[in-house]
């Protein structure tokens, strides 16, 4: 019969351990209790107390002389024997001015926070040149406050006021390293930084959590497009997996027959009612946007809209909206302008010049055709009363029937090309003329006189040399013009995308030169009514600069008002030529600000 094994008490090893440990806290007390009492620094709290004469450095015991205030309590650490230091990081300096007698400390004097002084209490006499000694500080021990600031906020040391001098760009107040140089607040403790920074970075056990949302370490956040750095995470699959499930239960439609056929039905049924539903919102819904749009400024053309004017549906078609804008009865005369730049660059001198002609016609129907600019651009004229809008051209139903219609099917290769804002605009200007009749302006035209009277005119920019030059600055066309037709044809067959200006004032002149030479007739028996060159440019694009400065003397300053009144009288437009001048402003009192400033709606505004 086998005896049963003794059990042994479980709680031996615990005993010893704590056995141990409490031998080593007696030991460790004893030994902490017997340097403490052996260390001089021990009595030194009573002397304190007592003002008798200590270790003290000089420097501490004029602190306790100068702030009455100071801790009484505090204890000398700097006057340890070079036995029994504590450990390896203690340093023991040696103090050369034992000999210093220690001071009352009720010396008399007090700091001047603001200048940064020791100042002799008033009233208070010096006993035996007490505070002469206390401010007699050695060379050897250096005076504690060299740190301190001055009234006017500058440190008194003068190594700190160079260094700050030192400062010139802001990446070295921001102590940051760039390109080859250093930033001088960064020598001597920039490198130690950076190699903890480092350190830190590749410990895993320091690394900060927000790390995940780095783009260059996630791979949810980084581009679809480019090539992965990462791969995905135990977590990421999870949710991957979670997002895979639910689209798996999704009640997408069915086909006829097979189980689930009742589900299908009952959301097809579901989808028809919310179509029903939102179609009847529609209305409601589209007139809040509306106004909100043009609240917010940010009315643009796409897809479904072409054009934009307050008591117009949003979502005419192009050519639809044209004809209720132009022929609702309440415009006595169309123009169309061109702005094909960026916004940013229609400035306050072709504002003037859409100003000028509202001055003069204040029932005149505008259109600007533009592909940049929004369709709420001049929202400030509209609220006004003025017939202003902005119509994103449809190529496909403005160039409808004719010659040109090819253009609408290459729209996506031709604006590549390198002028084509400039060809754009010469296009558009024939095809409105010719489908919709009206005056045509540039955006650098200012209308000096009413200019409905005239029909089927065109002006000459230069007739120096006996050929006379047509522009298309300006040009006032019926519906429908033989000419424009003409003109039509001549850029579809002749166009050139590598010349600026052939198809454009060019083209004018090769059109009608050729309708001359072919009837042996003059433009003006052709029914064209050419105006002269000071009607429409009464300044050419060679002088047009020296009348943007303001006269020098008397003799230009009389020149200049004597062609103003001129041009006021018998000019209908001034054209300003804004391709040269649009680098230049216009000084005050010299011609060209007179002119732009002459017929101005809102004259408050900075040319």
């Amino acid at each position: 019969m086998l005896r049963q094994a003794r059990r042994r008490p479980g709680y031996g090893p615990q005993l010893c351990a704590a056995a141990a440990a409490l031998i080593l806290l007696f030991l460790s007390l004893s030994v902490l209790y017997s340097r403490l009492s052996s260390s001089p620094s021990s009595s030194s709290g009573f002397s304190l107390r007592l003002g008798l004469p200590t270790g003290q450095t000089h420097s501490e015991r004029d602190a306790s002389a100068l702030f009455e205030d100071a801790n009484l309590d505090d204890i000398d650490e700097n006057t340890a024997t070079d036995d029994d230091r504590i450990d390896e990081l203690d340093v023991v300096e040696e103090e050369a001015g034992d000999s210093i007698p220690q001071q009352d400390p009720g010396s008399g004097l007090f700091w001047d926070h603001a200048l940064g002084v020791a100042r002799m209490q008033f009233g208070r006499p010096d006993r035996d040149g007490e505070a002469h000694r206390l401010l007699s500080f050695p060379k050897e021990h250096p005076y504690r406050g060299k740190i301190a600031f001055g009234s006017d906020d500058q440190p008194v040391d003068e190594d700190i006021r160079l260094k700050l001098d030192s400062i010139r760009k802001v990446e070295d107040a921001l102590l940051l390293k760039v390109g080859s140089g250093d930033s001088p607040l960064r020598k001597g403790w920039s490198q130690w930084l950076e190699g903890k920074g480092d350190y830190l970075r590749r410990d895993r056990m320091l690394r900060s959590n927000l790390d995940l949302l780095n783009p260059k370490s996630h791979p949810l956040l980084q581009d679809p497009d480019g090539p992965g750095l990462t791969i995905l995470t135990k977590g990421d699959r999870l949710v991957q997996r979670v997002l895979l499930k639910e689209l798996e239960n999704s009640p997408f439609r069915l086909g006829g027959g097979g189980g689930g056929g009742a589900e299908a039905k009952r959301t097809e049924a579901r989808q028809a009612m919310e179509a029903e539903e939102k179609k009847r919102e529609v209305g409601a819904l589209e007139g809040r946007k509306m106004v909100t749009m043009l609240k917010e400024g940010r009315v643009h053309a796409d897809g479904q809209r072409w054009a934009y004017f307050p008591g117009l549906d949003a979502r005419l078609r192009f050519s639809d909206f044209m004809d209720q804008f132009l022929y609702s009865g309440k415009c006595r005369m169309r123009v169309f302008m061109v702005w094909n730049s960026p916004p940013w660059t229609y400035g306050i001198r072709h504002r003037r010049g859409l100003e000028s002609l509202l001055h003069h016609h204040f029932d005149a129907c505008v259109v600007v055709f533009s592909e940049t600019v929004e369709l709420d651009f001049f929202d400030d004229l509209v609220m006004e009363g003025y017939r202003v809008a902005v119509a994103m051209p449809n190529l496909d139903e403005l160039l409808k029937d004719t010659p040109t219609r090819i253009f609408s099917s290459v729209w996506y290769q031709w604006r590549k090309t390198k002028h084509y804002p400039v060809h754009y605009s010469e296009l558009i200007r024939l095809a409105a003329l010719y489908k919709y009749g009206g005056i045509y302006l540039d955006s650098d035209i200012i209308v000096l006189n009413p200019i409905d009277s005239v029909k089927n005119f065109i002006s000459i920019e230069d007739n120096l040399s006996g050929n006379p030059a047509f522009n298309g600055a300006v040009m006032a066309f019926e519906k429908n013009s033989s000419l424009m037709l003409e003109c039509l044809n001549e850029f579809y067959s002749t166009y050139d995308d590598a010349l600026l200006r052939w198809n454009g004032a060019d083209l004018m002149t090769r059109v009608i030169n050729r309708i001359s030479d072919r009837s042996n007739k003059s433009p003006l028996q052709h029914e064209i009514n050419v105006k002269p060159q000071f009607a429409i440019h009464p300044v050419s694009s060679s002088d047009i600069t020296r009348y943007f400065a303001e006269p020098v003397d008397e003799f230009e300053k009389a020149e200049q008002d004597n062609l103003f009144k001129r041009m006021v009288n018998e000019s209908l437009t001034f054209h300003f030529w804004n391709a040269l001048t649009s680098a230049l402003v216009p000084e005050p009192n010299s011609l060209v600000e007179r002119l732009l400033n002459q017929y101005c709606l809102h004259c408050l505004d900075v040319l």
